[in-house]
This record gives structure tokens, C-alpha cells and sequence, in this order.
């Protein structure tokens, strides 16, 4: 239970991030003024992505994930065999891009998405 509660956690901790830093993305046009403030320009616009495809390779088992909209990066939820439950982090892609993230060899993949970076 406790190691299901940490990937709970921090899936709705990567949710939460996403959610806000996609719920601040506003038109500047919105502005009252008609300019956008700087807090309206530093934030992130939408993340939109394709789901994410399961990797098999040399490194052991993986996921990749493909968006648009901004710069992103990937992570995957990682299952070992004793039950562990760990999270991965792959590379920083840019709008149309692929980020690709792998688990040690002997776990696989129950999970995986992006968050805007």
C-alpha cells in the first residue's frame, strides 16, 4: 500500500503541476488592456498529446510520447517485480518531438505521460 500511495502522490503532483501550469495559459487578448502581462506571457500555452507507446529495446522497457503546443518532457511509472514503484524521467523535447523515457531492465512501464517544460 505505501508504495501505491507514493505513485499516487505524485501522479496527482504531475497532474496538479500540468493542470495549473496549462489553467494559467490565457490569450492576451484577455488582458483588460488589450497587453498581455508577464505573468500572461511566461506562461505555458496547452500541452497536447498522442498516447504514449510502450518501448522494448537493448536499455530494457520504456515509453514514448510525442506533443504539441510547447516544449516537454516525459516521465513513465516504472513497476518492478517486487512491487516496487518508482518514476522516470526521459528528455526535454520541443513541440512536435518525441521524449523517451526507460525503466531499469527487469521493470515495465504501467504508466507514463508529459509535463510541459
Amino acid at each position: 500500500m505505501r508504495f501505491r500511495y507514493r505513485v499516487a502522490a505524485v501522479s496527482a503532483s504531475l497532474a496538479l503541476a500540468g493542470a495549473g501550469a496549462v489553467s494559467l495559459a490565457a490569450p492576451a487578448s484577455a488582458s483588460p488592456s488589450g497587453h498581455a502581462s508577464a505573468s500572461e506571457r511566461a506562461a505555458a500555452p496547452a500541452l497536447s498529446c498522442d498516447a504514449w507507446q510502450y518501448q522494448r529495446g537493448t536499455k530494457g522497457h520504456g515509453a514514448s510520447i510525442k506533443c504539441y503546443g510547447s516544449s516537454f518532457i516525459g516521465y513513465a511509472v516504472c513497476h518492478q517485480p517486487d512491487g516496487y514503484l518508482y518514476l522516470r524521467f526521459g528528455n526535454r523535447a520541443r513541440s512536435g518531438g518525441t521524449s523517451l523515457v526507460w525503466c531499469d531492465r527487469n521493470a515495465e512501464v504501467t504508466d507514463a505521460g508529459a509535463i510541459p517544460g
